[in-house]
């Protein structure tokens, strides 16, 4: 219990100080156009789809050149895919996604360029093959305009997942407002 306390105590004198005030809360919202792919040679299965998502960020600007972010994104639409074996159209998409990130940065004016790596979660399904999750190294940079203090257009690119033939990555576009 005194540990516990004592952890308290400290973060709250943590909050207080000048030095985290000087920080700040930004969040965003965006489409992510996703490439899912599967591929499973000793079969003979190859599998790829491009499906979407919406996307939501959270991120604490620790420094000028430093934040910590979290991203989490749900399924928009599914992608279809043909089974090379029978010609058949199904779908594939991410059910879900979460993780968690370091984020450097270095601004130019109005203009950010940044980049990510962290681990993230990843679920995805093929109708007809099934579904699975893994949790893997997760990175990708891109680039933020800042037209106002509280606002930002950004682009970027992230490999979410790349683990025992699944991959998921792609683009997304997204509008967000600092705190």
């Amino acid at each position: 219990m005194k540990k516990q306390l004592l952890a308290a105590a400290a973060l709250l004198a943590a909050l207080g100080s000048p030095a985290a005030q000087a920080q700040s809360v930004y969040g965003e919202l965006g489409y992510s156009n996703l490439s899912l792919k599967l591929s499973v040679p000793v079969i003979g299965l190859r599998a790829s789809a491009s499906p979407n998502m919406v996307r939501g960020l959270v991120g604490l600007q620790l420094t000028d050149g430093f934040a910590l972010e979290a991203i989490g994104g749900l399924n928009s639409g599914k992608g279809t895919y043909t089974a090379s074996n029978t010609g058949t159209q199904y779908s594939g998409k991410v059910d879900q996604l979460y993780g968690l990130y370091v984020t450097p940065k270095f601004g130019l004016g109005p203009v950010e360029v940044f980049g990510r790596v962290g681990m993230a979660s990843s679920k995805i399904s093929f109708q007809g093959l099934g579904s699975g999750s893994d949790k893997k190294l997760s990175y990708g940079g891109g680039l933020r305009l800042m037209p106002t203090s509280k606002l930002s257009l950004s682009v970027d690119y992230m490999n979410y997942l790349d683990s025992g033939g699944a991959s998921v990555n792609g683009y997304s576009l997204n509008l967000g407002l600092r705190f």
